[in-house]
């Protein structure tokens, strides 16, 4: 299931004039042109799309150079970017761009570099990782092509997210999350997405879709998925990179903000499928409910909602089809059917929505259709979609269309335990993403509970300033309570011995990842031995089961089959240096956590004083680890290569990756 998102919007611009050079083909206007940029090491690029059987190249001229720009097949387009900073001033650069039987095109490009422009853009972060990870597993899944990463739009996303989080009172109900409406205010990147992409050079850019109050990573990008604007953008079929940022306030009392943000590269559309569905055929684990969105889709539409404890409608249900391909649509049947009973449904398309959002003007469903069930759907039910009716194409012929494909909702929400420790409240269950604690008892003080976070569907942590005595829990698909739950022990005696680590020590237990000792304590402060750091990695895993040998001789049974594991899948490798029983130093510790998530090593130059002291074979994935801020260095610049792990430690570098990297396929 999935969580209650506090917010969406969604901003979708056309991002830059198409033109056409001779028959071979289509181009956009390059870029940068006309901008200040806010980074030393700009972005060259021009997306070009041949005619099929032609092929385009390009060359730039800057700096006194003519160099070939590569064609990003990805990005669709030349794409170079210039390898050492630029001194702030003004610049000219030109594009020729060639192909066979066709006149040069020829661009002429004008720009700045600002005073105090970052040297260079950033490396991948683990938000645009994930970003991209799960925008990929689903359109997959809805027969769309996979998208890539932009820097310069991670650039511009981060950079947002802080500055929409630094300056709350910038933001009434009135004033778009998307601008910056304030130049003058620390961190003014540019007025709108378009802006700060082309700040930061992006190849195209301008499309953007944002989560405040409390996101979550991953699960606050799945949630866009629930509703539909922000569903449409991600499953734009000119969809060609991403980049994401996420910045949550360093305030450490009941009311710090959060913002997450992925901003999309957009080029031709290339699609092969006239049209996709969501939830896809076959999706299973589908939400119940509809949450809300703004801009409504349904506004003017079906009545508005009572109360905010009640979902808005059921889960919408839409067919999307490729604009393209396809100027309009018109619907003659669109049913939902749990077997022979038809769901009471609103339709909403170009022509029965209505725009009415004074803040994000201009939405339409352009050539998507939806059903919005009038009530809720029941957990653990199949359902059909039927669509029908008549597309009028581009071409202006007009042809019929009949869709039906089916999905199933997921299981009710459930709560297996509730604890209090170090100042949070945990709710561990299963399905928990929509569910919320709507009342809380105590006996002394005047506790407060603050905002809740969602880790994963299984876990739901808030702060909390005093000590409850019980919880009520309510699911927020239905409006029912689920029950009352008393306050129970905490699963480790000792977890408060270490205060830093507290929480991910709890959290990891919750998600299965951690174990304690027979006497109920997990013990912190003590150093973690390699089996002991193996062993969590393979159940953040899942487990996975392994072709080597589950009985090595020396490893105890309980951790033979995670060693085992941890070879085979070149976690650990025979030069590592592994001791199951000994203690397992930093740098181990941080390659195997980077190696077990399959992601790559850093390639920039290293952060830390003490880089020589680090083994060649460990020094990329400890620099990514801490560029990604999973893995902290000392405050003296060094990082100590050799120095131990408290297990209390190692479990917040578990839990900081875990978090962050969920399986797609565990979304959906």
């Amino acid at each position: 299931m999935r969580r209650i998102l506090p917010l969406l919007t969604l901003l979708f611009v056309l991002v830059l004039p198409i033109g056409s050079a001779q028959a071979a083909f289509s181009y956009y206007a390059p870029s940068p042109n006309g901008v200040t940029l806010l980074v030393a090491t700009p972005v060259f690029s021009l997306q070009a799309l041949p005619d099929p059987g032609s092929s385009v190249a390009c060359t730039l001229q800057f700096q006194g150079q003519t160099i070939t720009m590569p064609y990003d097949q990805q990005q669709q387009g030349c794409v170079y970017q210039w390898p050492t900073p630029l001194a702030p001033g003004s610049y000219t650069a030109t594009i020729t761009v060639t192909s066979p039987g066709t006149s040069p095109l020829v661009e002429n490009l004008q720009f700045s570099v600002a005073q105090g422009a970052a040297q260079s853009l950033p490396q991948e972060n683990l938000q645009s990782i994930e970003a991209q990870r799960v925008l990929d597993y689903v359109r997959q899944e809805t027969s769309l092509s996979a998208v890539g990463y932009d820097a310069s739009l991670q650039a511009a996303s981060q950079g947002h997210a802080q500055y929409f989080v630094d300056h709350p009172t910038l933001y009434p109900l009135s004033v778009s999350m998307h601008s910056e409406p304030n130049s003058l205010a620390q961190g003014f990147l540019g007025t709108w997405p378009l802006d700060r992409d082309q700040a930061f050079s992006a190849v195209a850019g301008g499309n953007e879709v944002m989560v405040s109050g409390d996101p979550s990573g991953p699960w606050s990008l799945q949630g866009l998925f629930d509703t539909t604007f922000h569903r449409f953008g991600l499953l734009d079929p000119t969809l060609t990179a991403i980049g994401a940022g996420l910045f949550q306030s360093p305030k450490s009392d009941l009311t710090g903000q959060a913002a997450y943000v992925v901003d999309m590269d957009t080029g031709f559309d290339v699609t092969s499928s006239l049209s996709w569905a969501f939830p896809w055929n076959g999706e299973t684990n589908v939400p119940i409910a509809f949450e809300g969105e703004d801009p409504d889709p349904l506004a003017g539409i079906a009545p508005a909602t009572q109360t905010s404890a009640l979902p808005e409608a059921g889960y919408p249900v839409s067919l999307t089809f490729d604009p393209g391909q396809v100027q309009s649509v018109a619907v003659s049947q669109a049913t939902l059917s749990q077997g022979p009973t038809e769901v009471p449904s609103y339709l909403v398309d170009a022509q029965t929505y209505q725009d009415q959002n004074a803040t994000y003007p201009g939405e339409t469903m352009g050539t998507s259709v939806a059903l919005f069930p009038k009530q809720p759907l029941q957990y653990e039910t199949t359902y059909t979609a039927n669509m029908a009716g008549t597309l009028t194409l581009t071409s202006g012929k007009t042809e019929p269309f009949q869709q039906s494909w089916s999905f199933t909702t997921g299981a009710a929400p459930a709560v297996t335990g509730v604890y209090e420790d170090g100042g949070t409240l945990f709710v561990e269950g299963q399905n928990l993403s929509q569910a919320y604690v709507s009342t809380y008892w105590y006996q002394t003080g005047d506790p407060t509970l603050g905002n809740p976070s969602y880790q994963g569907d299984h876990l739901i942590t808030a702060p909390v300033n005093g000590p409850l005595t019980k919880v009520e829990v309510t699911d927020g698909a239905t409006g029912k309570v689920m029950g009352t739950y008393p306050i129970q022990f905490a699963p480790f005696s000792d977890t408060g011995s270490s205060g830093s680590s507290q929480f991910y020590v709890d959290a990891d237990q919750a998600a299965g990842l951690v174990q304690g000792y027979p006497d109920g304590t997990f013990r912190p402060d003590a150093t973690v031995t390699g089996d002991q750091a193996i062993a969590m990695l393979y159940r953040a895993m899942g487990s996975p089961s392994t072709s080597g040998d589950p009985s090595i001789p020396g490893i105890p049974a309980w951790a033979s089959p995670a060693v085992s594991w941890a070879f085979a899948s070149n976690v650990v490798l025979p030069g590592d240096g592994f001791s199951a029983s000994g203690p397992a130093t930093r740098a181990q510790l941080a390659t195997w956590l980077w190696r077990a998530f399959g992601l790559q090593p850093s390639t920039a130059s290293s952060p830390f004083t003490d880089a020589a002291q680090i083994p060649p074979a460990f020094l990329g994935y400890v620099d990514a680890a801490a560029q990604d801020g999973v893995v902290l260095g000392y405050p003296d610049g060094t990082f100590r290569p050799n120095a131990t792990v408290q297990r209390g430690a190692f479990a917040i570098w578990a839990w900081r990756l875990h978090a962050a990297l969920i399986a797609p396929k565990a979304l959906f």
